[in-house]
Parts: C-alpha cells; structure tokens; sequence
C-alpha cells in the first residue's frame, strides 16, 4: 500500500526544511541537494507525516522507513549522486532501492551542503565539538569565520575558522571530539606524539571532507589544527610537515551527531513553531559509518 503524502503535505515539510537549511546555500557546482523523489499525490489519504533522519540512504536504511511507515526520508548526503542516465537495479543497489522506496509512496529529499553551510549548521555543531563545554563555546569563548571554495562567496561557508579565546593542549581537544562525536577512535598526523605540549590556539575545520575547503585557505601558517572526517594522503603529509596537527575522524563520523541531534532537534522546534502536530521526525537506527576500526 503506497504511504505517499499529499501535494500540500510534501510541500509544507520541504517548506520547513529549506527554511532551515536554504537550498541556495548547497554548493551547486557539483552537489546534488533538492527533492530526489516526488511520491505525492492528490488521491493520497495519509494525515500523518512520519519523517525518517539519515546520513545515508542505504538499503538498510530504505527497509527501515518502509517498515516504520515513513512518507519522507531526509537523507542528509545526496541519494542520486552523481547523476543517473538510467535505472539498473540488479547492476545497482541504489537503483533498487529507488524503485521500493516509489511503490512504497516515499518521498525522498537531500540537503547536503546546505546542512553545512546554515548558521548553526554541522559545521558550528563540528565548532562545539572541539571542547566538552559544548553550549558555552560559541558566541562566548570563539571568533568563527566562514570558509567557502565558492570563488567571491561572503556569505555561506562550508567550513569553520576556529580562533579560541583560550589555547587548548591537543590532548584535550582529542578527548572532547571522542566523546562529543562519539567515537573511540580517530587518526592524528603531528610531528609530535606529545599531546600535552602542544597548544590549539587556531582550527581549519569541515565536516565531511575538507580538501576543498583547506585548499581555498589563505592562512595557512596561521592554523594549529586541521579537522574534517578526510584528507587524502598527500594533503595530510604536506600539513604534517608544516609543523600543523591533521584530525581526521572518518567522513560520517563528523556528520552523523549533528544529523542525530541538532538538525532533529531544529526540524521539531521548526514544526512546533508553525503548530503542525501531524509531522514526526525520527532518527535512522541503521545507519552508521561503512567504515569500522578494529
């Protein structure tokens, strides 16, 4: 039985998400953010729409709104990416997926670099990962500067430029990213081992990957710390031998905590806001980073 929203419906959800996170903002060049998959209808009967949160739309992802009877799955990352000259599920999982998730009557809509570009955004949650007094840093403790690679852009940035009021020793900053993003691990590149001595004054941070960002840095000498989810290799040798720290975390371990709380969090006081009780958000119990440290 198809679970697709009305017209009205669809568009009054898409409505509250591109108010919080503009489409404008996404980098355009090369993302692929917007309505991925239309499902609605003017025959639909829903009343309720049941919202699905994820980082990525997988298969397992696909079967759990299905099996939770969601109309719309907001995948931060794009579902069609890159493009599609055709549909080939038994070649192409994401294929298949496309194809249940439009008999099933689920809508599908991606915001990606929009989600990082928006004030308070992944980015500014990545910002208030750095330490564990996580509700005091910004606006208080730090001056923050916008990053775009977008040429003559002032206005949205895809990443962060941290100066802290306050230098940090490296070891703490890499026991607060542990605990605030939830993670056990991560990667580090310096020319030291020793933690403690060495002071964080000034952070280069993306959520996601940070190569394009990093390479559009124009004070580079300045920075102490590099922090995104990937770098390639070369980029992370090049910054080591500067004299710079490099902290990379896997690309969704950056993404996956805000998605989970902050943006759940912004849609829900959004749809308070305009007192639609008929939308609900809930979070992705499957998904997770494709990659794990053992």
């Amino acid at each position: 039985m198809s679970r697709a929203l009305t017209r009205v419906q669809l568009k009054e959800v898409v409505g509250i998400i591109t108010k919080l996170f503009p489409p404008q903002y996404a980098d355009n060049a090369w993302d692929n953010t917007g309505l991925h998959i239309d499902c609605s209808n003017d025959e639909s009967k829903n009343e309720q729409c049941k919202v699905l949160l994820t980082v990525d739309l997988t298969s397992s992802v696909a079967e759990e709104a299905i099996r939770n009877n969601c109309n719309l799955i907001l995948s931060y990352h794009p579902f069609i990416f890159p493009s599609w000259k055709n549909i080939t599920p038994y070649s192409n999982t994401q294929h298949g997926n496309a194809i249940k998730l439009i008999q099933k009557g689920i809508s599908v809509y991606c915001p990606h670099t929009a989600v990082d570009a928006v004030n308070g955004g992944v980015n500014d949650w990545l910002v208030n990962s750095i330490v564990d007094d996580r509700e005091e840093l910004i606006g208080s403790n730090v001056a923050i500067e916008r990053v775009s690679n977008v040429e003559d852009n002032e206005t949205i940035g895809y990443g962060r430029l941290v100066k802290l009021e306050k230098s940090l020793p490296l070891n703490e900053v890499i026991v607060s990213l542990k605990k605030n993003l939830g993670i056990e691990h991560l990667q580090i590149a310096s020319l030291t081992s020793d933690y403690k001595s060495i002071k964080i004054s000034n952070v280069a941070l993306c959520a996601g990957s940070g190569s394009g960002v990093f390479r559009s840095l124009k004070n580079v000498q300045e920075i102490d710390l590099f922090l995104t989810g990937e770098l390639s290799h070369h980029e992370i040798l090049k910054f080591k031998e500067m004299g710079k720290v490099v902290i990379v975390c896997n690309h969704t371990n950056t993404e996956r905590g805000y998605v989970r709380k902050g943006m759940l969090k912004a849609l829900k006081t959004a749809t308070e806001s305009i007192g639609n009780k008929n939308i609900q958000y809930i979070v992705s119990e499957t998904d997770e980073d494709p990659l794990k440290t053992i």
